[in-house]
């Protein structure tokens, strides 16, 4: 694997070995030792994701460098693809890059691919198209907490539209033979016809969280809308996840919410603190995932690891 961009452009047998290494370090197994540098470019504020990658490199024994773009020669005219390129010449590793833009990490990895000074790049979510190691640390979080991937019924709830984390959620849990996907939200916050085809589309909230083992809460992107967005009060009524609505889940169902959470809009404080909620477990297993990822990026993977399929759950390849 040269590059991490997204769900899509992952092989079975590299999201097992991901999905198992994560386990393992969740499970209190050492970080192996690395050797480099990584730099995190984030071209979008971020507080749970940037930190968390810095804490993953620094428990392998990596050094990182943490851009600022405002005190950064993009400031004066440098364009992404050279300070990518500057980054890389200084012998920098990886580069882990959070950026407004679709694509932008695919189009930067494309650039910099066959120059004289190979560097990876990992995809921290760009524009509203993928969020790949969100969507690994979510699955990652929902088997420590036990899940059935083949029994598993998840629902997604809230602005589907504009959240890369959604899609990459989808794409994984797809390949992981989750029984059933739904996503559900206000029209204008569902994605186009014909996306995301493996989930269950629900103009109404109570439908969609009948029976789920687990409920994923996303918060209105205000930032990718230009248009008015509904009033918090009023959303909260339609589309907020409470504890008279988690009546609705399966018993012993989970909630969890890529963060950062507006309470009491996309879900209620006695949810996001209560004894179903998994939002700090995905906090703290953020920084295992991540961890599994730069080990297999800059060292590869472990010789002698089960094979793993998609048909195959994790537990079974044990």
């Amino acid at each position: 694997m040269d590059h991490f961009l997204d769900i899509e452009s992952l092989d079975d047998s590299t999201i097992g070995q991901l999905l198992e290494r994560s386990a393992g370090l969740i499970g209190g197994q050492r970080p192996r030792a690395l050797d480099g540098s990584i730099a995190n470019l984030f071209c979008e504020p971020s507080t749970r994701t940037r930190v968390s990658f810095e804490l993953a490199a620094r428990a392998a024994g990596l050094d990182v460098v943490n851009i600022d773009l405002q005190n950064s020669s993009a400031t004066k005219g440098e364009s992404l693809d050279d300070t990518a390129r500057t980054l890389a010449a200084m012998g920098i590793a990886a580069i882990v890059l959070r950026h407004p833009r679709d694509r932008a990490a695919a189009e930067l990895a494309c650039a910099l691919d066959g120059g004289p000074c190979p560097v990876r790049i990992i995809n921290a979510g760009d524009g509203i198209h993928a969020h790949p190691s969100q969507a690994l640390l979510d699955a990652a979080t929902l088997e420590q907490a036990g899940v059935d991937w083949h029994r598993l019924r998840v629902a997604i709830v809230g602005d589907i539209r504009h959240s890369r984390v959604a899609r990459s959620d989808v794409a994984l849990f797809a390949r992981l033979g989750a029984a059933e996907i739904r996503i559900a939200g206000p029209e204008e916050f569902l994605p186009p016809a014909g996306q995301m085809p493996a989930a269950i589309r629900f103009d109404r909230l109570d439908p969609a969280l009948d029976g789920v083992d687990a409920v994923i809460c996303l918060r209105i992107q205000r930032e990718r809308i230009s248009a008015d967005f509904p009033q918090p009060d009023a959303y909260h009524q339609r589309w907020g996840v409470n504890v008279e609505r988690l009546a609705r889940l399966a018993p012993k169902a989970h909630v969890l919410h890529p963060g950062p959470v507006n309470r009491n809009i996309e879900i209620a404080d006695a949810v996001v603190d209560g004894p179903q909620s998994l939002i700090l477990d995905q906090v703290r297993n953020g920084v295992h995932a991540r961890t599994a990822l730069f080990e297999h990026l800059l060292a590869g993977p472990k010789p002698g690891r089960p094979v793993w399929s998609r048909t195959t759950s994790r537990r079974n390849a044990e």
